[in-house]
C-alpha cells in the first residue's frame, strides 16, 4: 500500500509541474528516496503513464494519463462550458471563433464557430482537431507564453521553426522575446504571420490553478481586423477568456 501511495504522490507531483521533473527534484520535492522514485518511474514508463526527456532525462506525465483524463473531460467538458460565450464572441465580432487547448507541446483546436455575416469569412472555419503551430499561430503562442521558462525554452529549442510567411518568426531569440510580451500584455496577436491575409487575436483561459490551458482566438481576413478595431476586439477576447475562466473555477482575486 505504502507503494501505491507513493506512486500516487509522484503521478501528482508530476501533474501539478508546469515543467518536466528530474528524479533528484522529486525525490527532494516527496522526501522519498531516489532509488525507490527511480524504481516507480520506471514501472510507470513502461506503462506509458510517464515520459522521459532523452536529454534532460526529465519526466513528465504520458499518454495514457491522458487517455484516462478524457473519461473525466466527457462530464467536464470546457467545450460545454464555452460553447455559449464561443457563439456569443462570433455574432459579436462577424469573425471565425474557436477554442484550442495546450497538448503536448502544441495548440490543438477542440471547437470553433463560424460567422453566418460575412459570406467571405466561410473558408476561414478551423477544423476540429487542427494544429496551431507555436510560433506563428495566436491561439497557440498565447498559450505557450504562460507555461514555465524552462519549458518554453525546452520546446523552442527542440522544434524547426517553419517559415510560412514572410512575418513568420523563425529566430529563437526573437520567438522568446515576442513570447515575453504575450505573457505581459495577456493576449497574442497574429499579423499575418501563419497566412497571408490573415490575422488573429487570442486571449488566454485559466484554470482553477491560474495555469493557462486554453485559449480563444478570432481570425479573419485583414480588411476585417484592422488596427482601429484591435482594442474593441482585445476587450471582447479578454471579456470572454476570464468569463470561461471563471466558470471552471479560476479566481483572480487569490
Amino acid at each position: 500500500m505504502k507503494s501505491v501511495e507513493k506512486t500516487i504522490q509522484i503521478l501528482n507531483c508530476l501533474s501539478e509541474a508546469d515543467r518536466s521533473l528530474g528524479i533528484s527534484e522529486l525525490s527532494s520535492q516527496l522526501l522519498i528516496p531516489k532509488s525507490t522514485v527511480h524504481r516507480i518511474l520506471a514501472t510507470l514508463l513502461r506503462h506509458s503513464f510517464v515520459s522521459k526527456e532523452e536529454e534532460t532525462s526529465r519526466y513528465r506525465l504520458g499518454a495514457l494519463v491522458l487517455k484516462y483524463s478524457n473519461s473525466f473531460y466527457n462530464s467536464f467538458d470546457l467545450r460545454r462550458y464555452s460553447k455559449t460565450i464561443l457563439k456569443k464572441v462570433c455574432f459579436e465580432t462577424g469573425l471565425t471563433t474557436f477554442l484550442s487547448i495546450w497538448l503536448d507541446g502544441q495548440g490543438v483546436c477542440i471547437d470553433s464557430e463560424r460567422s453566418f455575416q460575412n459570406p467571405q469569412m466561410q473558408n476561414l472555419f478551423v477544423d476540429l482537431g487542427k494544429v496551431m503551430p507555436f510560433h506563428c499561430a495566436a491561439a497557440s503562442k498565447v498559450l505557450l507564453a504562460y507555461q514555465h521558462p524552462e519549458e518554453i525554452e525546452r520546446i523552442i529549442d527542440s522544434a524547426l521553426l517553419q517559415r510560412y510567411t514572410s512575418k513568420t518568426i523563425t529566430d529563437p531569440k526573437k520567438l522568446l522575446k515576442h513570447l515575453q510580451g504575450v505573457k505581459v500584455k495577456g493576449f497574442a496577436f497574429c499579423d499575418e504571420e501563419l497566412e497571408v491575409g490573415i490575422r488573429a487575436i487570442a486571449a488566454p483561459i485559466k484554470n482553477i490553478n491560474g495555469k493557462a490551458i486554453a485559449s480563444i482566438t478570432v481570425s479573419g481576413l485583414v480588411s476585417r481586423i484592422t488596427p482601429e478595431y484591435y482594442d474593441q476586439l482585445v476587450k471582447i477576447l479578454v471579456d470572454a477568456a476570464n468569463e470561461i475562466s471563471h466558470m471552471i473555477g479560476y479566481n483572480d482575486h487569490s
